[in-house]
């Protein structure tokens, strides 16, 4: 592909998170020497992040992976030494192909695929290669993913994400989460544009229970209770709606479902001939299909049609919203009644509702406010009633896909190459490109046969912590096969799961694990067989940078860029994709792999691939790049030009006044999709949990807020240090050295006044224990965090002997989280991050096991 010993600048996108951006990288002599970010590449324009610097060194770490490995201990468990033994990679993948072809004659069902690998994810191995191997078990991608997340933004922004415009933004609410502070989406240039933003005046509130770097940085810092964002929102809802009557009447008549007249079972009223659900004419005081031209639907009221009594969505949603006073939140939040009406007024004022704004001499709605959510406000049970709380928040100002306000990412492609569909309800749908379709609509009442138990969480992108439960305990659900075969790839289960024990005792229930791995990890020590993965720098990957994650409206382009090989692989390493393509062609299935490529990437001819040739991986990017983009520009442009960029139009930045699909505010599909689970669980002998299928959101405690018995008196929570990703950058030794230099990023974080009662000064060893297990570090002793919290940053601790960087740096948050059905949301099947632990001196220690010391 290259000459090594040139000495280039070469375009390439870094991975060192999931932002995806350009770099360039200088190689000399065959070895790198430098890193920058490529100012050609939209979603870098020349700056890279501290991680993104940091890949340099990692390139060349000593503690890689080199050759390929396989166990000769048969005993496994933490601390277990595999006594690896190195093997050629002929014997490897002679192994890993019989292995496979046994199991795929056997039942391809029992082969389990774990990764984070984001291009293997999106267009290789999941809707790919392991369709055509015949298993459903692909997307074990573990606990730290946005289960609630994902789904709620599918189903109400019709996108993969939470983002905001803050090129208009006047004032936002940071809900759990740091987008804008070198966290979130596109970081770099969030961080610019939110530098800007603050400069001409806005406005930033974070709620949350830890100060973290952006609450720092804020305007207003909001300490809330873990758990309890929902009824924060639902509050602040309450206020806007029933207090101050402060909503957008348009946007709720004609942009979302809030006109549907809805029944005494809460659903919809239906048009006899069309199904159509049903709105009240104003004009002619009878009830009509919400898509009938000129009319005046009611938002307010109760009416009856056909000697049925209704009422409009929006009616529905107003009244149970005045269950949320602000005196009954602050007892649940913890945030005084008057702050809560005091943001909720400042947001309404701020929304400017029915404003405009010119754009390139286009006039469009102009609400200038957003409340963002990640994973910290939701990632609790019943978290996903908190995110459709704040998208609806977003919605009853008119603050969705309009300059200032909230928005998904990438809702209409270039010239609007794609676009969101709509049911015949008239609810968005994700497009094709970048979501799941109308798959949160449309519900299957078969028994499960995946690991995830997908019939049972319908509505989920994410069912990772049912694999877990399915192997802890093989007999819970009825599933008619074991798992025989592990495949794991940039996923450290051991580290980024619940409880390391309790991970390890799913793991052993496995008897063939493979682990493609740049270094032995805590995962790969349980493996069977080792093989070098080669590290980003030495990958050649087609658009990492995809619509649904990475290419953010706030660049101010689409784009699409080739990540290249900047050195040649050390030692013999390889990128597990092109193995699992060879293992393909060895086991006679690689035909079926081209078939589906041709569906996955949209192929058409002449560019559509034949399944009785063989294709090299630049035959396969070149077909793929010149149907897209047509024949002036296969692979090879991309090698020499790095990105296809095309900027965008205000209407491909603002689509919410051009689009034709509407938003929810009220989600009637919850009552199909709990009946239809009913169904399901009845099938499987199961009483299941439906009642967070609802039609409004509310708020549940989640299972800590009631657990607070002596001596489990205190929360523990996870946030996020701006400079690492997951376990992933932990052995990188510069990002080592950063977090080593940080206050807060290898210690434990406890309130002063907590401190002093429980007697615990500044820097002392200290003790935090849940009935899950426990862990010790350094006290940090500090206002930044709730009184009633105990914080922990990132996915530090490692404990595993190649990993020396990382090894006993820092405390293991997840070693305190159990696993169990009662602590599982309903709805998304995430995990709650939350428990409540108890603090103590280490000098009080009686003995036991502490996480990073195993």
């Amino acid at each position: 592909m290259f000459n090594p010993r040139e000495d280039v600048w070469v375009h390439s996108i870094c991975d060192m998170c999931f932002a995806a951006c350009g770099i360039v990288a200088h190689r000399k002599d065959g070895v790198l020497v430098k890193i920058e970010g490529d100012p050609d590449c939209p979603a870098s324009a020349g700056k890279l992040c501290a991680k993104g610097q940091a890949g340099l060194i990692g390139l060349y770490d000593p503690s890689r992976v080199r050759v390929p490995l396989i166990r000769t201990n048969p005993k496994k468990g933490i601390g277990v030494n595999p006594c690896w033994l190195e093997i050629s990679w002929e014997k490897a993948m002679d192994l890993l192909t019989e292995k496979l072809r046994k199991v795929r004659e056997d039942d391809p069902r029992k082969l389990v695929i774990s990764t984070f690998d984001q291009i293997a994810l999106s267009y290789f191995i999941r809707p790919v290669w392991a369709v055509a191997y015949g298993t459903p078990n692909s997307d074990w991608v573990g606990y730290y993913c946005g289960n609630y997340l994902h789904a709620s933004m599918y189903l109400t922004n019709g996108a993969f994400h939470s983002d905001f415009d803050l090129d208009y933004c006047n004032y936002a609410i940071l809900l759990g989460n740091q987008q804008g502070f070198m966290a979130g989406l596109n970081a770099t240039v969030a961080a610019r544009k939110m530098a800007e933003a603050r400069r001409r005046g806005m406005k930033v509130v974070v709620v949350d229970p830890v100060g973290t770097n952006a609450a720092a940085k804020a305007d207003e810092w909001v300490p809330i209770r873990p758990g309890t964002d929902g009824a924060f929102i639902l509050a602040m809802l309450n206020v806007l709606l029933n207090e101050l009557n402060c909503y957008d009447r348009d946007f709720l008549c004609y942009r979302t479902n809030g006109p549907y007249l809805v029944g005494a079972d809460g659903s919809y009223l239906k048009a006899e001939n069309s199904g159509k659900p049903l709105v009240w004419d104003q004009t002619i005081g009878a009830a009509l299909p919400f898509d009938k031209e000129g009319i005046r639907p009611a938002l307010e009221g109760s009416f009856t049609v056909n000697n049925t009594a209704c009422r409009p969505a929006f009616e529905a949603l107003r009244e149970q919203d005045k269950n949320y006073s602000p005196e009954k939140a602050a007892a649940i939040t913890t945030i005084p009644a008057a702050t809560i009406r005091r943001i909720a007024q400042e947001f309404g004022q701020a929304a400017r509702i029915g404003s405009t704004i010119m754009i390139d001499g286009q006039p469009l709605p102009y609400r200038p406010v957003a409340v963002n959510i990640y994973r910290g406000a939701g990632a609790h049970k019943h978290g996903t009633h908190t995110a459709l709380a704040v998208q609806i928040l977003n919605m009853i100002v008119g603050a969705f896909y309009v300059p200032g306000g909230h928005r998904g990412p990438n809702l209409v492609g270039p010239a609007w190459q794609w676009k969101p569909g709509q049911t015949k309800e008239g609810m968005i749908t994700p497009p094709s490109a970048i979501g799941q379709g109308a798959r949160y609509y449309e519900f299957e009442e078969r028994e499960p046969e995946d690991l995830g138990l997908n019939e049972l969480f319908p509505i989920s992108t994410n069912r990772s912590p049912m694999y877990q439960i399915n192997l802890t305990e093989p007999g819970k659900f009825p599933l008619p096969y074991k798992p025989e075969m592990l495949i794991v790839c940039r996923r450290n289960l051991m580290m980024n799961n619940v409880n390391p024990e309790a991970t390890a005792e799913a793991l052993k229930k496995i008897p063939f694990i493979v682990s493609f791995s740049t270094h032995l990890d805590e995962t790969a020590e349980f493996a069977d067989l080792v093989l070098p993965e080669a590290y980003y720098l030495e990958r050649f990957d087609l658009f990492p940078n995809r619509p649904s994650h990475t290419m953010s409206p706030a660049t101010g382009y689409f784009y699409w860029g080739v990540r290249q090989p900047v050195v040649q692989p050390m030692g013999q390493a390889r990128r597990w994709i092109d193995v699992l393509l060879e293992v393909a062609g060895r086991l006679g299935f690689i035909g079926d792999v081209y078939k589906l490529f041709n569906v996955k990437w949209s192929l058409k001819d002449p560019y559509k691939l034949d399944p009785n040739r063989r294709y090299s991986m630049d035959q396969l990017y070149d077909h793929w790049t010149k149907s897209l983009f047509g024949p002036e520009r296969g692979i090879e442009w991309f090698k020499s030009h790095g990105y296809h960029k095309l900027r965008r139009s205000p209407q491909e930045n603002y689509p919410g006044p051009f689009i034709k699909a509407r938003f929810p505010i009220y989600f009637e599909n919850m009552l199909r999709a709990k009946e239809s689970v009913s169904k399901v669980a009845a099938k499987l002998g199961h009483e299941w949990d439906t009642s967070d299928y609802k039609p409004v959101p509310e708020w549940k405690p989640c299972p800590a807020f009631s657990d607070g018995k002596a001596p489990y008196d205190l929360y523990v929570v996870n946030f996020k240090i701006p400079f690492h990703s997951l376990s992933i950058t932990t052995q990188n030794p510069w990002l080592s050295e950063l977090a080593e230099r940080n206050p807060y990023a290898y210690k434990i974080l406890i309130n002063s006044e907590t401190a002093a009662r429980k007697g615990v000064k500044d820097g002392a060893e200290i003790c935090v224990e849940s009935v899950a297990g426990k862990v010790t570090g350094q006290a940090k002793v500090t206002e930044c965090i709730h009184p009633e919290v105990i914080g922990i940053a990132g996915v530090f601790g490692s404990w595993a002997e190649g990993k020396p960087v990382a090894k006993g740096k820092g405390v293991h948050f997840n070693t305190l989280l159990p696993l169990s059905m009662d602590r599982v949301d309903p709805i998304s099947s995430g995990v709650d991050s939350c428990i409540r632990v108890k603090v103590f001196p280490v000098a009080q220690e009686k003995g036991g096991r502490y996480a990073g010391t195993y």
